[in-house]
Parts: structure tokens; sequence; C-alpha cells
């Protein structure tokens, strides 16, 4: 005779059964898993999917896409704050050069001031590095946190040299067509580095000068000759002057005006110092 299960007994017999143990369906809706690296990126591109240029170094904008802990941080932070100083006095060193180019560029001259300006670029870095902060951040990075920042910098790269040669198939797959386009757009980024450079060391200087000018209507000799003055300034001081420096500069500029212009001078480092309410 069988046995019956009792009610009871069923109800044991489901609890005891691992509830879902029906395998789980995979949702067709939803993506795949992707880890957080992988979704890391600095290219972007507008709605119309053009590409747009970065406001600072690849690297740095790489950099900033890592979690790093703030003893590292702070670090990388110290080497890209040493290549915007390198590269302003890059500007002091060459300040002659800087000089010449200043005069082009108002005169319209603008293929000649960057001649100028690849000049120095070549004796600041001959071997045209698309990448020059990758090398010191290898000295603060771990080596999954550098192969990182290499991949999103040469993923950016990529990128930029594609949609400066989409408008050829044939060049975008050549290697030395891209090679001449980066070596072209690494001076771009070099370009950039000195506007700022400049604003940052010597753009006050050149400030300075245009208010003496304004104050003092110097002729073109007495012009020439503060401009002179002011540079040989910057050369000697290397954008430290002490307090006793800028007074002498100051006096050699006074020195050289006549009576007229000094007393204009004079009545305008009054109004500095002492400026109406």
């Amino acid at each position: 005779m069988p046995r019956r299960i009792t009610p009871l007994i069923a109800l044991c017999l489901f609890a005891a059964a691992p509830i879902g143990a029906e395998p789980e369906r995979p949702d067709p809706l939803r993506g795949p898993v992707v880890s957080a690296e992988a979704t890391r990126s600095i290219v972007s591109k507008d709605m119309s999917g053009r590409f747009r240029p970065l406001e600072t170094r690849p690297e740095v904008a790489a950099v900033q896409k890592l979690d790093l802990d703030e003893v590292t941080r702070e670090r990388t932070r110290e080497i890209i704050d040493q290549r915007a100083l390198d590269v302003s006095m890059l500007l002091v060193d060459h300040i002659d050069t800087v000089k010449e180019i200043t005069d082009r560029l108002p005169a319209g001259e603008d293929d000649a001031a960057r001649e100028l300006l690849y000049d120095i670029w070549e004796s600041f870095e001959p071997d045209a590095p698309r990448a020059p902060l990758l090398g010191p951040l290898g000295g603060v990075l771990s080596p999954d946190q550098l192969a990182e920042v290499r991949r999103l910098v040469d993923d950016y790269w990529a990128a930029w040299i594609d949609w400066d040669l989409r408008g050829s198939e044939k060049r975008r797959k050549d290697p030395a067509a891209r090679a001449r386009v980066e070596k072209r757009l690494a001076f771009h980024l070099f370009e950039r580095e000195v506007r700022r450079g400049y604003d940052a060391s010597l753009g006050h200087y050149r400030e300075a000068v245009e208010a003496i000018y304004n104050a003092v209507d110097p002729t073109d000799e007495q012009r020439e000759a503060i401009r002179e003055i002011i540079i040989d300034h910057i050369k000697s001081t290397r954008l430290h002057a002490t307090p006793a420096q800028r007074r002498e500069t100051n006096m050699k500029i006074y020195r050289m005006l006549d009576d007229e212009r000094k007393e204009r001078l004079f009545a305008y480092m009054i109004r500095v110092i002492l400026p109406d309410e």
C-alpha cells in the first residue's frame, strides 16, 4: 500500500528545498560587466562627434583619472608644477628670442615667430617627445599606475591623430604621415605651455613696461632703452629679484629720462604707492 504524504510532511519537504534553486536567468537588456579601469578615457567628443582637444597636457589629464593616495597625488602635482616652472625659465633663458617673437607677432610675421619658437622647443626637447611628463611620473607612480596613464595617453593621441587625418584614409594608415602629425601636435602643446608660462612669468613685466610707457610717453629711443633695461633685469634676476634689485632697475629707467619725463615717472610711482581713494 503506497504511503501517503501528509500535508505536514509535504510542507517540510518544500521548506527543505533551497529557495531560488532555479538557475538565474540573465537580463537580456543588461550589458557586459566592465571594470572602472576599462571605462577610463581622456578622449572627448562633442554632440556631432568632433574631437575636442584637452585644455591641459594629456599626461596631466590621465593622472587626474587615477585613484591616488594623497602623498602620491602631491608628488605628481610637484612634477606638473616643475614642468610649468621649467617652461617659464626657458623663456628667461631665451629672453632675446622671446623679444624678437613678440616684435614679429604684431607685425603679422606669424610664421617667422613660430619658427623662432620652434627653435626654442628643439633646444629644450631635442627628441620632441609627445608626452614628456611620463618619464618623471614614472618615478612616483606604481608600474600599474604608470601603465594606465600610458594607455590613456596613447588612446588620446591615437584619437587626436585620427581626427586630424580624418579626410584621408590612406594618410590615416600611413605611419610616416601619423608621425608628422604627431610632431606638429606635440609642438602645438608646447606652444600652449609657452603662452601660459609667459603669462605667469613675463606677462607682468610686459604690463609694467606698458604702464610706464603710458605714464611717461617716452620717445622711440627711450622706449627701446626702457625695454632693454627690463630685459637685463630679467636676465640677471631670473624672476627672483630682491627689493634692492627692483629699486636699482627703477632708478636706471629714471636716470635715462629727460627732466619732463622724470616728473611723469615720479608722479606715476606716487600713484602706484598711494593710489587715489
